[in-house]
Protein backbone atom coordinates (compact mmCIF):
# COMPACT_ATOMS: atom_id res chain seq x y z
CA UNK A 1 0.00 0.00 0.00
CA UNK A 2 1.47 3.35 -0.70
CA UNK A 3 0.75 6.85 0.92
CA UNK A 4 -1.83 7.78 -1.64
CA UNK A 5 -3.66 4.35 -1.18
CA UNK A 6 -3.32 4.91 2.72
CA UNK A 7 -4.44 8.51 3.07
CA UNK A 8 -7.30 7.35 0.78
CA UNK A 9 -8.60 4.94 3.22
CA UNK A 10 -8.08 6.98 6.31
CA UNK A 11 -10.46 9.96 4.70
CA UNK A 12 -13.24 7.27 3.63
CA UNK A 13 -13.09 5.81 7.54
CA UNK A 14 -13.23 9.74 8.57
CA UNK A 15 -15.87 10.66 6.22
CA UNK A 16 -17.85 7.12 7.05
CA UNK A 17 -17.29 8.42 10.53
CA UNK A 18 -18.77 11.94 10.09
CA UNK A 19 -21.66 10.62 8.26
CA UNK A 20 -22.66 8.49 11.23
CA UNK A 21 -22.09 10.98 13.80
CA UNK A 22 -24.33 13.41 11.61
CA UNK A 23 -26.77 10.56 11.44
CA UNK A 24 -26.73 10.10 15.42
CA UNK A 25 -27.35 13.50 15.74
CA UNK A 26 -30.32 13.63 13.36
CA UNK A 27 -32.05 10.73 14.79
CA UNK A 28 -31.83 12.34 18.15
CA UNK A 29 -33.18 16.29 17.22
CA UNK A 30 -35.69 13.83 15.87
CA UNK A 31 -36.69 12.20 18.41
CA UNK A 32 -36.46 15.33 20.91
CA UNK A 33 -38.87 16.99 18.22
CA UNK A 34 -41.61 13.41 18.63
CA UNK A 35 -40.42 13.39 22.71
CA UNK A 36 -39.37 16.70 24.07
CA UNK A 37 -37.61 16.54 27.32
CA UNK A 38 -40.11 16.46 30.33
CA UNK A 39 -39.54 19.39 32.86
CA UNK A 40 -40.18 17.11 36.17
CA UNK A 41 -37.53 13.19 35.67
CA UNK A 42 -37.66 11.74 38.53
CA UNK A 43 -34.54 9.93 39.31
CA UNK A 44 -34.22 6.07 38.20
CA UNK A 45 -31.87 3.38 40.04
CA UNK A 46 -28.44 3.48 38.35
CA UNK A 47 -27.48 0.14 36.72
CA UNK A 48 -24.45 -0.40 34.43
CA UNK A 49 -24.14 -1.73 30.64
CA UNK A 50 -22.45 -5.06 31.93
CA UNK A 51 -26.13 -5.93 34.10
CA UNK A 52 -27.95 -4.88 31.51
CA UNK A 53 -26.60 -6.80 29.49
CA UNK A 54 -26.26 -10.16 31.69
CA UNK A 55 -30.53 -9.80 32.05
CA UNK A 56 -30.77 -9.36 28.83
CA UNK A 57 -28.79 -12.66 28.26
CA UNK A 58 -31.12 -14.60 31.15
CA UNK A 59 -34.26 -13.46 28.85
CA UNK A 60 -32.75 -15.05 25.80
CA UNK A 61 -32.77 -18.12 24.70
CA UNK A 62 -28.80 -19.33 24.31
CA UNK A 63 -28.95 -19.37 20.74
CA UNK A 64 -29.51 -16.04 20.45
CA UNK A 65 -26.13 -14.60 22.89
CA UNK A 66 -24.15 -13.11 20.70
CA UNK A 67 -27.19 -10.92 18.99
CA UNK A 68 -27.96 -9.73 22.54
CA UNK A 69 -24.52 -8.92 23.52
CA UNK A 70 -24.06 -6.92 19.62
CA UNK A 71 -27.07 -5.12 20.01
CA UNK A 72 -26.23 -4.00 23.58
CA UNK A 73 -22.33 -3.32 22.33
CA UNK A 74 -24.41 -0.53 19.93
CA UNK A 75 -26.96 0.70 21.91
CA UNK A 76 -23.77 1.61 24.46
CA UNK A 77 -21.37 2.46 22.19
CA UNK A 78 -24.17 5.19 20.59
CA UNK A 79 -25.46 6.27 23.90
CA UNK A 80 -23.30 9.11 24.45
CA UNK A 81 -24.94 11.74 22.13
CA UNK A 82 -28.34 10.64 22.00
CA UNK A 83 -31.52 11.89 24.74
CA UNK A 84 -31.48 9.30 27.60
CA UNK A 85 -34.94 8.40 26.77
CA UNK A 86 -33.78 7.54 23.30
CA UNK A 87 -31.16 5.46 24.70
CA UNK A 88 -33.80 3.61 27.14
CA UNK A 89 -36.30 3.07 23.78
CA UNK A 90 -33.46 1.41 22.33
CA UNK A 91 -33.08 -0.64 25.09
CA UNK A 92 -36.54 -1.35 25.55
CA UNK A 93 -36.77 -2.84 21.98
CA UNK A 94 -33.71 -5.12 22.51
CA UNK A 95 -35.74 -6.22 25.01
CA UNK A 96 -39.09 -6.91 23.47
CA UNK A 97 -36.53 -8.31 20.36
CA UNK A 98 -35.62 -10.81 23.12
CA UNK A 99 -38.62 -11.80 24.22
CA UNK A 100 -40.60 -12.04 21.33
CA UNK A 101 -41.13 -16.09 20.52
CA UNK A 102 -42.30 -15.27 16.47
CA UNK A 103 -38.77 -14.06 16.07
CA UNK A 104 -37.16 -16.60 17.94
CA UNK A 105 -38.55 -19.12 15.61
CA UNK A 106 -37.73 -16.28 12.55
CA UNK A 107 -34.37 -16.46 13.52
CA UNK A 108 -33.70 -20.40 13.84
CA UNK A 109 -35.06 -20.77 10.46
CA UNK A 110 -32.79 -18.03 8.81
CA UNK A 111 -29.99 -19.41 10.68
CA UNK A 112 -30.50 -22.74 9.78
CA UNK A 113 -30.56 -21.83 6.18
CA UNK A 114 -27.43 -19.75 6.71
CA UNK A 115 -25.56 -22.77 7.65
CA UNK A 116 -27.32 -25.08 4.81
CA UNK A 117 -26.13 -22.97 2.23
CA UNK A 118 -22.45 -22.40 3.74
Amino acid sequence: MNDNEATSLAGTRLSLLVRKALQIREAAAHFEHDWPPLMRRPPMPAFAWTELERQLLSLAPEALAPMVRDLVSAVRKEAGPKPPEMVLREILIVAATVLDETFHAKWREAWAEDTTMS
